[in-house]
This record gives structure tokens, sequence and C-alpha cells, in this order.
């Protein structure tokens, strides 16, 4: 059982030259290897007699790959119905240790200010 893909997940996926389905699994695997066994990182092909870089096909592929705004608001809506919601309860519950944390710690901090002001005061007062 695999796990379902995010959009940049199944981007990426596309770039390697793999198809993602809906679910986001694998649909078909395209070779990635090279024949002519160049080491440099990016693979050359030849298209058209004429070798070129994958490296300027990613770049360009990028370039051409952007979402319209209403598929992005669409993939939004889906990974937001992913998304795991406390409920009304739960939400009241951390509020209240959040500001009670919030005051404790506010009030140690007080404390600690007043004890050393006094002590730096009374360390620089003038003796008579």
């Amino acid at each position: 059982m695999t796990q379902p893909t995010n959009r940049e997940q199944r981007r990426m996926l596309k770039k390697q030259g793999q198809t993602v389905n809906d679910a986001g699994q694998v649909v078909e695997e395209r070779s990635t290897k090279s024949s002519s066994g160049a080491g440099s990182g990016g693979r050359v092909t030849e298209k058209g007699g004429v070798p070129t870089d994958t490296r300027t096909k990613r770049k360009e592929a990028v370039a051409d790959e952007r979402t319209s705004p209403v598929q992005f608001g669409k993939e939004v809506k889906s990974e937001l119905s992913k998304v795991s919601w406390p409920s009304r309860t739960e939400v009241i519950n951390y509020s209240i240790v959040v500001l009670i944390t919030v005051i404790v710690l506010t009030l140690f901090i007080g404390a600690i200010d007043w004890v050393f002001s006094t002590f730096v005061l009374e360390l620089f007062e003038p003796r008579q």
C-alpha cells in the first residue's frame, strides 16, 4: 500500500518522467537511464540528431508547468480536507493551557526582574 502523494511530489515524479494517477500511485514508469553514459549529472539524449541536456528540459518544463488559480483552489481544498482539525473542546482546552502558561511565565519573569533591579539599585546606592 502506497501513501498518497501531494502536488509537489506529483510534479517531481512528472519531471522524472513518471505518470501518477489521482490516487497518487505511479501508473507508468519510463526509463530514465542513458545509454551514452554521461556521468555529469544530466542525461544527454538525442532529439532529431542533436544531443540535448535534460537539465535544460527540466528548466523549460518548470516554466511551462504553472497551475491555474482554479486548479490551485481545488488542490488547497483537497489538502485542507485531509487536515485533522481539533474539536471545539480541544481548542478551548489548549487555549486555556496557553493562557495559564503565559500568565505564569510573565509573573516569573516579572519577579526575577524585580529581584535583580532591587539588588542592582542597592548595590549602586551611595553609602552615607
